[in-house]
């Protein structure tokens, strides 16, 4: 994973993205705590998306962030992979929704 050299500590689920914004595929699986391939299981199923694919994988902070809310999911309800697909689109479906209502300057 990058570190970053001489730098302040930070909270333990602060990831330092390194100086581009990126981090590559080992990064990512590391930073998760998981497994490369399981990375991989999540771009090919297409639950998640490099923000850069060439030359190689590269993925951002939202990135990280969903793999971390991926295996929430599937921890927390002991969630098949399609499952916790299935809870990620509702709560995604959610999320718009509730941004539709504050614009709307409802409350929601």
């Amino acid at each position: 994973m990058a570190t970053m050299p001489d730098s302040p500590a930070r909270p333990p689920d602060e990831v330092w993205l390194g100086v581009d914004g990126w981090l590559e595929l080992v990064d990512l699986a590391q930073a998760c705590g998981a497994e490369p391939g399981y990375i991989q299981t999540l771009v090919v199923e297409g639950l998640l998306e490099p923000v850069v694919s060439e030359p190689g994988w590269r993925f951002g902070g939202d990135e990280l962030a969903r793999v971390r809310r991926i295996q929430r999911l599937q921890c927390d309800f002991q969630a098949s992979l399609d499952s916790a697909a299935l809870m990620l689109d509702l709560l995604d479906e959610i999320d718009r929704l509730r941004g539709l209502l504050q614009r709307a300057g409802l409350r929601a």
